[in-house]
Order: C-alpha cells, then sequence, then structure tokens
C-alpha cells in the first residue's frame, strides 16, 4: 500500500488536483469579487434614489403644511350658509 501511495503518477495526480482546486478558488474569488462590486453599485444607487425620495417628500411635507395653514385662516363657507 505504501507502493502505492508514493508512486509519482500518484503524487503527480494529486499535485494537478491540488493545482485545479487553487485555480477553482482563485476564480470563486474573482467573481465573488465582481458580485460585490455590483452589490456595492446597487447600494449606493438605493442610497441616493432614498435621499432623493426623502427631500422630496420633506417638500410635500412643507407644501402640505402651507396648504393647511391656508385652508384654516379662511372662514368656513358652510357656516355662512347656515346662518343665513
Amino acid at each position: 500500500m505504501d507502493n502505492f501511495i508514493t508512486q509519482p503518477i500518484v503524487q503527480y495526480g494529486f499535485v494537478g488536483f491540488a493545482a485545479v482546486l487553487l485555480g477553482i478558488v482563485v476564480w470563486l474569488i474573482q467573481k465573488l469579487l465582481a458580485v460585490l462590486d455590483a452589490n456595492n453599485r446597487i447600494i449606493a444607487a438605493n442610497t441616493e434614489a432614498i435621499r432623493d425620495l426623502t427631500g422630496m417628500t420633506s417638500d410635500l411635507l412643507k407644501l402640505n403644511r402651507s396648504l393647511h395653514d391656508k385652508i384654516i385662516s379662511r372662514p368656513c363657507i358652510a357656516a355662512k350658509e347656515q346662518e343665513g
């Protein structure tokens, strides 16, 4: 059994298999880095969209408060009709 493991063909087979596995690991790491880069770009775009949405919501809230104040400051038409 020891002769079988120490034969050069088996040893070269293990070396070749290790080289193939190392190549696969390097390839997978490259793919992972590409996915992480794409993920970071998507996160940045989503963050920018949320900032835009927050700014738009803030503007709409100010407009809503302004309209509310204008409506409250005007006299009620229904009350005048009920009096008359």
